[in-house]
């Protein structure tokens, strides 16, 4: 018998904050796809030509995982507390295994693993759930303007809150370093090559050899960073000379690829350059806000964020009881990050990272203008510390285990019925014949060792982390 798991509510929801200050939520539809940055992972989302991603440090993985991880699971643990807001995720194709053998499920998979995620909620909460199966087809309610993550290049022709072209520049790395908000000293390496010129290969070499010999000169410590990257996929501390070496030849592969993906479309947006930032010390917070219509910030939460040896976003911790003194603390870089995005006709969700350094000054280490992967953390203060009393809560995403959500709920009974535990995403797929299954799990702790226990449980029983692409 499946385990008799409580509805989860949360405090606010997306569209609870877009009725703040005048806002209509109806007027709002959220269309989220964590894009993957090197080709298509489903039939339902072409590669972006126009609006693109630089992943260098993307897990070897084939496009199957890809997609339960970017389209299923995490574009679910996004939306979890988005309210019933309309809402538009993307169809997964079916296993090659299905495929192959005529199977086919109906509803399909992604459809009824997203279904059972936000049905964990309070019926009030659940979003106006729509799935997108071809994008020429799209068709959004009339007069509903569109919040993507990330711009995609169908949009262009369907109304949006901010222009696309604008969001895009206010989500890269490169216009960050450029606008004035307290960033750390950052050099940014600008391509001067046209869409026409990178027609030639020899010329697309040299180009990358120019701009990563800059990276090659430059003394260590530092930090590079490709323009537009999510999940540190993009970032590198390069501490030693040795480390410099090693990262060189990855640097002009990924330089080459950005530069033949210039095109006439696209090039008036500089997508194509490298930033070398100075190394600085300091404890880095992700800052999650709301941006209201009259752009007021609403705060939403501060987390701390765990990253692997590489600089990979692994997992997120949230110390609720911490939460009124961060609002203060972080108040100002806040809004100074809110009323730039604004003042640019962005509203709506908003993460920035900020890097407190020795000597107290906060800076902006990365402006993420869409919803984060660890925003509904803040809004489920009630769920864990007020009604469970657990201080802490922590995510762990993706996570990758053998079978099913059915058989995860039965090992971890005992956590999911008193509350310790929600999952906030969830997707399945096939490896032959082997059932696997890509999710994302809160869990509450009274305290650190607390988390960790469970987390180290739960870990216990993940598949292996795969490795990233080498050169």
């Amino acid at each position: 018998m499946a385990p008799q798991i409580p509805s989860v509510e949360v405090d606010r929801t997306l569209y609870d904050l877009y009725s703040l200050d005048g806002g209509d939520p109806n007027e709002v539809a959220h269309v989220i796809a964590l894009c993957p940055p090197n080709g298509s992972a489903s039939s339902s989302l072409p590669e972006s030509s126009k609006y693109t991603f630089q992943s260098p440090l993307l897990p070897k993985l084939d496009n199957e995982f890809i997609a339960r991880i970017c389209l299923g699971n995490g574009s679910q643990n996004h939306a979890f507390a988005a309210g019933p807001i309309q809402l538009y995720l993307f169809d997964i194709d079916p296993p090659r295994a299905d495929a192959k053998n005529g199977i086919t499920e109906s509803p399909p998979a992604a459809h009824t693993d997203a279904q059972r995620t936000f049905n964990s909620l309070i019926p009030a909460q659940r979003p106006n759930l729509s799935f997108i199966p071809n994008p020429t087809e799209f068709k959004p309610k009339p007069g509903v303007k569109i919040s993507p993550y990330p711009p995609l290049d169908f949009l262009d022709e369907h109304l949006t809150i901010v222009n696309q072209d604008v969001h895009y520049g206010l989500m890269s790395k490169r216009d960050l370093a450029l606008s004035g908000l307290p960033t750390p000293q950052t050099q940014v390496i600008e391509s001067t090559l046209s869409s026409a010129d990178v027609l030639d290969d020899d010329v697309v070499e040299a180009e990358a050899r120019r701009i990563v010999g800059v990276v090659r000169d430059r003394p260590t410590p530092f930090v590079v960073k490709f323009p537009q990257s999510l999940a540190g996929q993009g970032v590198f501390v390069i501490r030693t000379e040795t480390k410099k070496a090693e990262r060189t030849k990855l640097f002009e592969m990924e330089v080459a690829r950005m530069l033949r993906r210039l095109t006439p479309e696209n090039e008036h947006l500089r997508p194509v350059s490298l930033l070398i930032q100075d190394y600085v010390e300091g404890d880095t917070k992700n800052q999650s806000m709301f941006i209201t219509k009259s752009g007021r910030a609403e705060f939403i939460c501060t987390a701390e964020q765990f990253l692997d040896e590489e600089g990979l976003y692994r997992a997120s911790i949230i110390d609720y009881e911490r939460q009124g003194r961060y609002k203060k603390e972080y108040s100002d870089i806040i809004n100074k990050a809110a009323s730039y995005c604004h003042s640019r006709g962005y509203w709506g969700p908003l993460g920035c990272d900020v890097m407190t350094d020795s000597a107290g000054r906060q800076q902006i280490v990365d402006l993420n203008v869409r919803i984060t992967g660890d925003y509904f953390m803040g809004l489920l203060k009630g769920n864990f510390y007020e009604r469970h009393g657990f201080v802490y809560s922590y995510l762990i995403n993706p996570l990758a285990v053998l079978g099913n959500r059915d058989s995860f709920e039965e090992t971890f009974e005992k956590e999911l019925v008193e509350g310790r535990m929600v999952i906030v995403g969830w997707t399945r797929g096939k490896m032959g014949k082997h059932e696997y299954s890509i999710g994302s799990v809160l869990i509450g702790g009274t305290d650190h060792e607390h988390c960790l226990e469970l987390a180290d449980r739960i870990n216990a029983i993940a598949l292996p982390k795969p490795q990233q692409e080498q050169p």
